[in-house]
Parts: C-alpha cells; structure tokens; sequence
C-alpha cells in the first residue's frame, strides 16, 4: 500500500532545495494542471505545451491585466520555467510524466510580452464632457 503525500509537506521540500520560484507558482502549476485536463474533450495526459497553454489562460481568467506582473513576481519570464516547476513536482511524486515528456516541451511555447500584452483604450472624447 503506497502511503499518499501531503503536497505541502512535498513543496516544503521542494522549496528548501530549490528555491527559484515561491510556493503560490507550485499551486497555481498544480491548478492549471487540473484546468487544463477539465478543457479536454477526453480525459488522457497533456503535453508540456498543452500545458503552458493552459497555464496562460489560466493566469488570464484569473489575473487578467496583472497576469504579467503576478508571473514576474514569481520570477517567470518564459515558459521553459513552468517546465522547471512541472518536473520538480513530478521528481516528488506530485505529477507523473510519460516516457515522451521532456523540459523541453516547455521551450518556447509563448512569448510572455505577446500572450500577456494588453491594450487598455480610453476614449478620450467622452471623457472630455
């Protein structure tokens, strides 16, 4: 009988030996996992690029305007790092991978300045009034 992890005790870990990205960028990984696979059509495994996908659209849900800012805080600036999060939680047991993943299915997915640029547009004539 495999005894089953308390994943805060797992990230605690995971923290102490490396500490690039905080706690809140573990959880939110964990959470996107889940909202991605509640997207599919069929339940099965999902890419690193799926993944990241989902990550971003995850962030624009929930962060909108600020989703940017919340991934620099985080210091993540390129999708490789949620590869660098992904697979330290799968070191620990936290998420499995397949035979055929790889970090660098991570690599390049998006352009952060792209997929997070937003345009706020006032209009300045009815402001005038």
């Amino acid at each position: 009988m495999s005894e089953e992890k308390d994943p805060q005790e797992v990230l605690d870990r995971i923290l102490e030996t490396d500490g690039r990205y905080p706690r809140r960028a573990y959880l939110f990984v964990m959470e996107a996992v889940s909202f991605t696979v509640e997207k599919l059509t069929v339940r099965r495994h999902i890419t690193g690029k799926e993944l990241s996908l989902g990550i971003r659209d995850l962030a624009l849900e929930r962060f909108g305007i600020a989703a940017k800012l919340v991934f620099d805080e985080w210091n993540i600036s390129k999708t490789r790092q949620f590869g660098d999060i992904v697979f330290n939680l799968v070191n620990e047991g936290l998420l499995r991978k397949t035979e055929e993943d790889s970090i660098e299915d991570f690599d390049e997915v998006f352009d952060f300045g792209t997929a997070f640029e937003t345009e706020i547009q006032i209009d300045s004539e009815s402001k005038r009034s």
